[in-house]
């Protein structure tokens, strides 16, 4: 058996990831329906979670419209509103991974459902182009901030661990090694140059997230 997968993201990038790099990598173990759906909020609101309340009600319709679907989520943690249960208790736990896990355990409680598996990105969408020079070399950036890129993912060998400090958040830097980076025009390119297998090769909370995933929509 397989369920149906709906993640819970909050713009066009990740929802086009879902379906350019997630869906077909868990398609090829017969998980044929793999969907990333943008958080509904109010009219004209332009991405972004809006607030948890809004979040928690998609994530509930979603799972009520059948049985056999796995709802899960792929938000920012760099990004995620202070609305969020638990969220200034997450902010008193030092370590980053611990205060993800923390998190993504209280949106598990608060939502309650068998079917739903929260997942956070440490720390934004960003990390994940740092796996390879590839993918920004395919988008013809000029040699300088090449390498400055490749500095970076020497000086991380996880990229999940560049931190979310304002200044030096994925995101930051990127936008300041490279101000032509859109993220909606180079993200998804460069993550698919870089290769899927890459990316779970080299961010391990990422790629238990997926494998998680992949159990849950084959029981």
């Amino acid at each position: 058996m397989s369920r149906r997968i709906i993640i819970v993201v909050e713009g066009d990038t990740e929802e086009e990831f879902v379906k350019s790099s997630v869906a077909p990598y868990l398609q090829g173990f017969d998980i044929l329906d793999v969907r990333g759906i943008k958080v509904l909020t109010s009219p004209g609101h332009k991405g972004g979670i809006g607030n948890c309340q809004k979040f928690k009600n998609n994530v509930k319709r979603y799972l009520k419209q059948e049985k056999e679907i796995v709802v899960s989520s792929m938000l920012d943690y760099f990004r995620l509103p202070n609305s969020f249960p638990q969220y200034n208790d997450a902010l008193k736990i030092p370590n980053s991974v611990e205060r993800a896990n923390f998190l993504e355990a209280a949106m598990k409680v608060d939502i309650e459902h068998h079917r739903f598996l929260p997942y956070l990105q440490l720390h934004e969408f960003e990390a994940l182009l740092f796996t390879d020079l590839r993918g920004f070399e395919y988008c013809r950036f000029p040699d300088k901030p090449m390498k400055q890129i490749e500095a970076i993912m020497e000086a991380y060998e996880n990229p999940e661990d560049i931190n979310n400090h304002p200044d030096t958040a994925p995101s930051k830097r990127l936008l300041k090694i490279i101000p032509a980076y859109e993220k909606v025009v180079h993200g998804n390119i460069i993550v698919q140059e870089n290769g899927f297998h890459q990316l779970l090769e080299k961010c391990p909370r990422f790629s238990q997230w997926v494998e998680k995933l992949k159990i849950m929509a084959l029981q």
